[in-house]
């Protein structure tokens, strides 16, 4: 088991080995993707836009946004249980220009089979992007 990176909320001290596993992920790192919070209604997540990062036009890449929301929601559906993504749907509001980006997921709903999260990505105080992310929940 991993050492788990952010802060965790007290509550949630039993599930901090999951939370740790699910920042192992290979692609998570090589982005450079870091932990910052972890609270029972909130999971905040963060990254350093590198040049390779960017788009042709020198703003960040809307797959790297994606993927940054896609895994704070993931984070945030995996806290309890194993949950694998059902779909997501991001929108992009304006071009993220700053090296600095940030992901906050917060839940929507959550079902016996189903977890649904808002995700919303700032840079420097601006949305940047908004989506909904569903995670289906697996029973073992």
């Amino acid at each position: 088991m991993a050492e788990c990176p952010g802060d965790i909320d007290p509550s949630l001290e039993q599930y901090k080995g999951r939370i740790a596993d699910m920042m192992t992920a290979p692609f998570i790192n090589h982005l450079g993707i870091e932990l910052v919070s972890v609270t029972p209604s909130e999971v905040r997540m963060r990254m350093t836009l590198r040049s390779e990062f960017r788009n042709s036009n020198g703003v960040g890449h809307g797959g790297v946004i994606y993927t940054l929301a896609d895994h704070a929601a993931a984070i945030a559906a995996n806290v309890e249980s194993d949950a694998v993504g059902q779909s997501g749907n991001i929108t992009y509001h304006r071009p993220l220009i700053s090296d600095s980006v940030e992901a906050v997921s917060t839940r929507i709903n959550s079902s016996r089979s189903l977890d649904v999260q808002d995700v919303r990505v700032y840079s420097e105080g601006k949305l940047i992007a908004s989506g909904v992310f569903t995670a289906f929940k697996v029973r073992k």
